[in-house]
Order: C-alpha cells, then sequence, then structure tokens
C-alpha cells in the first residue's frame, strides 16, 4: 500500500472576508512598529535635549560646595562637594603660597591635581583632605568634574586665609666684640589672626647656632602676637669668652618655631650681615744692631727704632694695645709713639712706631724681641731681633 497526496484533494477555498481581515492585521503590526519606533525616538530626544532645561539623562554638575575660608599653619584641610550626574572623576586642584615667598621662589610654586574620592558608595559627596605639613601658608583651590563623555563643570577659585606669622626686624649689619655685645629688635607679626607662642634661635648659614666663641641671646626667648598684632623680642649677640672671639663676617637670621597638629614649623627673618672685624700688623725691619757707646762720665743713648705697621678691616673700631716682651733687664726700655697721639683713620693702615732705648750699662747680646697687638678680643704677635754690641765690634 503507498500514501500520498491525493490526487482528487481540493484545498479550502478562502473567501474575500478572509483575505480583507488579514491584511488588516498586517497593517496594525506594522503601524504599531512604527509608532513604537516614534516614541522610542522622541524619548531619546527628551533625554539627551531635557524639557525646560531639566535634563533626565543628567551630565555631571556641582550642585553643592561650601567653600572653605579658613585655615591653621600645619593643620589638615578638608574640602567637599555634592556632584550629580555620572562622573567618572572629580579632580581637587590647588597651590599653597607660602607667606614668606619670595619672587624666586613664587615662581617654583606649582598647582597640584588630586582626585577626590567618593565617601559612600551610591551617594554624591566628594572629599580630599589636604595634609597639614602642606600648609605653609594660603590655599587658592577650584573643583572641576567631568564624565565619561567629555561633560565637564569647575568651581570658581577660592581662597584659604590661614593663620601665619613673620619674623621680622634684622638689621643689615651687626658687629660684636669681646667687650662690646651687638642688640637688635626682633618683631614677630601676626597674619589672618595667628595668636600662638612663637620660639626664637638666631643661627648663622651652614651651623644650626652661631660660630663658636658667639652667643645670641632673646629676651624673651618666646613671644605671642595678639590676633592681627605684634609682639617685640631683644636679641643679643655677645662673645662667649672675655679673651677670645672669632673673627669674620657671618650671614646669620632669626628663625621662629611654633607647634603644630603636624609638628613643629619655622619661619625665617631676612639675613643680616654679623662682622667681626680683624686687624693684623708687620714690623720692620726684622733686624737691628746697636752700638753701646760710653764715655768717661758721659752716657750715650741710643735709639733704635723699629715700624709697626698695622691694617684694620673695615669696621674695626676697637681700642688697641701694644706690648713688648723680650728686652734685657738692664740699661734698655723701649717707648711707643703714635701718630697725633692716637690711631684714628679706619679703616686702613695707620704706622706706630716702637723706639728702643739702649744705655751704656746694657748688657751685649742677641735677643729676640716679641710685640704683642690687642684688640676686640683678638691678639696678634711678630717677632725681631735685637742685638747689643760694642764699639770695637763695628770696626
Amino acid at each position: 500500500m503507498t500514501y500520498g497526496q491525493d490526487p482528487y484533494y481540493e484545498p479550502p477555498r478562502r473567501d474575500e472576508k478572509d483575505k480583507e481581515g488579514s491584511r488588516r492585521q498586517i497593517y496594525a503590526l506594522v503601524g504599531l512598529f512604527m509608532v513604537s519606533v516614534l516614541v522610542i525616538g522622541v524619548v531619546l530626544a527628551i533625554l539627551s535635549t531635557g524639557i525646560g532645561g531639566e535634563t533626565f539623562f543628567q551630565t555631571v554638575k556641582i550642585f553643592e560646595h561650601n567653600p572653605v575660608t579658613k585655615g591653621a599653619l600645619g593643620e589638615d584641610i578638608e574640602i567637599t562637594a555634592r556632584v550629580s550626574g555620572f562622573p567618572e572623576n572629580v579632580t581637587l586642584s590647588y597651590q599653597v603660597i607660602p607667606n614668606n615667598a619670595t619672587s624666586e621662589t613664587f615662581r617654583d610654586i606649582k598647582p597640584v591635581n588630586k582626585f577626590m574620592l567618593l565617601i559612600t558608595s551610591g551617594g554624591d559627596t566628594y572629599s580630599y583632605t589636604i595634609d597639614g605639613e602642606e600648609i605653609l601658608g594660603d590655599v587658592t583651590y577650584f573643583i572641576a568634574a567631568a564624565d565619561s563623555v567629555g561633560n565637564s563643570e569647575s568651581t570658581a577659585i577660592f581662597e584659604v586665609e590661614v593663620d601665619d606669622f613673620l619674623v621680622e626686624g634684622m638689621p643689615k649689619l651687626m658687629r660684636v666684640y669681646v667687650n662690646r655685645d651687638s642688640k637688635a629688635t626682633v618683631t614677630v607679626r601676626s597674619l589672618n589672626g595667628f595668636d600662638k607662642g612663637v620660639r626664637l634661635r638666631v643661627k648663622s648659614q651652614g651651623l644650626e647656632t652661631l660660630p663658636g666663641g658667639l652667643i645670641g641671646e632673646f629676651n624673651p626667648a618666646t613671644v605671642t602676637p595678639s590676633k592681627g598684632g605684634t609682639a617685640t623680642s631683644e636679641l643679643t649677640i655677645r662673645a662667649t669668652s672675655d679673651e677670645f672671639i672669632p673673627s669674620g663676617v657671618y650671614h646669620i637670621w632669626v628663625e621662629g618655631f611654633v607647634g603644630t597638629q603636624r609638628g613643629t614649623l619655622s619661619r625665617n627673618s631676612s639675613v643680616a650681615r654679623l662682622e667681626i672685624p680683624d686687624f693684623d700688623f708687620t714690623m720692620s725691619p726684622t733686624h737691628q744692631r746697636v752700638e753701646r757707646v760710653f764715655l768717661g762720665q758721659v752716657t750715650f743713648e741710643q735709639i733704635t727704632p723699629y715700624t709697626v705697621t698695622v691694617t684694620m678691616d673695615e669696621g674695626f673700631d676697637a681700642d688697641l694695645d701694644f706690648r713688648l716682651v723680650g728686652l734685657p733687664t738692664l740699661g734698655v726700655s723701649h717707648r711707643w709713639v703714635f701718630p697725633d697721639g692716637i690711631i684714628n683713620e679706619r679703616p686702613g693702615v695707620q704706622n706706630v712706631e716702637l723706639q728702643v732705648i739702649t744705655t751704656p750699662s746694657a748688657e751685649l747680646g742677641f735677643y729676640t724681641l716679641t710685640v704683642y697687638v690687642t684688640g676686640g678680643g683678638r691678639e696678634e704677635f711678630e717677632q725681631v731681633n735685637f742685638d747689643i754690641i760694642t764699639q770695637s765690634q763695628f770696626q
């Protein structure tokens, strides 16, 4: 037995009514599809352009920020902002400008850019804390936010006034001798309401204190300015010994220290020139020979001169003392002859004459004389030779 299509089978015929119903269904489906496309297009347009200025697919917007206007030296500063939309990053840009910045150091100040962190997942508040170690002066900052499609927004630039202080009043030049100190009035000035205690210290370039043989003292050692005011202290620089002081020229300044949240911070004064003026001297000639002469009852004095040439540094104005050691004890004396009685031209060169006076009772011999010149805490010496012979020794 075989199976297949019945050659005598005829499919049922569809009348015109059924055909019309099928066409209506197709038209309805096509129309629904077109309406759907239109609705989707309208929705996308609304999301992208917004209605009345309010965007449904919202771009980034910094909609809340309370500017920080006050800070303290060495203490943390926290900056927060609320950002809507879908930001890819929120950035804080800031600069710290020390109140004692100079025109040279100001050029080296560069802006710092840091990402602000989302405080809680799903929230809209971002925050960043500037470390107190960076807060060495006033701060300027602004906040910027950007999304992944290039939309961005930034705030205005804000300024944070930081409580700070300045150390002022150092003179351009100070001079010190053993028995003569030097004084200066140092002023601590309050900035932006600073009112903490400031400890003072004087130091020399390359050292943590003054050169050996010098000491700097403040009265008082710690001062506290009033808000917006000043406080003063008297600085005295003196020698630590009554006999010695290190000569030379030094560059010194005063440091002011204050305790902060992040430790101790300092401010420096302007640089002063500290001079301990010096002098030097030479003698000529270096050797003299004298004849011991006497005739009967007549005594002949012989005067043998030496020239002492003193060279004084600029600013040296201390008194000088001259001393001679090494003369024989019998028959020989000496005296000093000063120009116009005193050394009065400073700085510069002055000649002083040493006269050695020999009488017939002087002991013959070869002597080494030592001349000492002392002044301003300094002492220098030179040696010369002095030979006493009889008259026959010249022949």
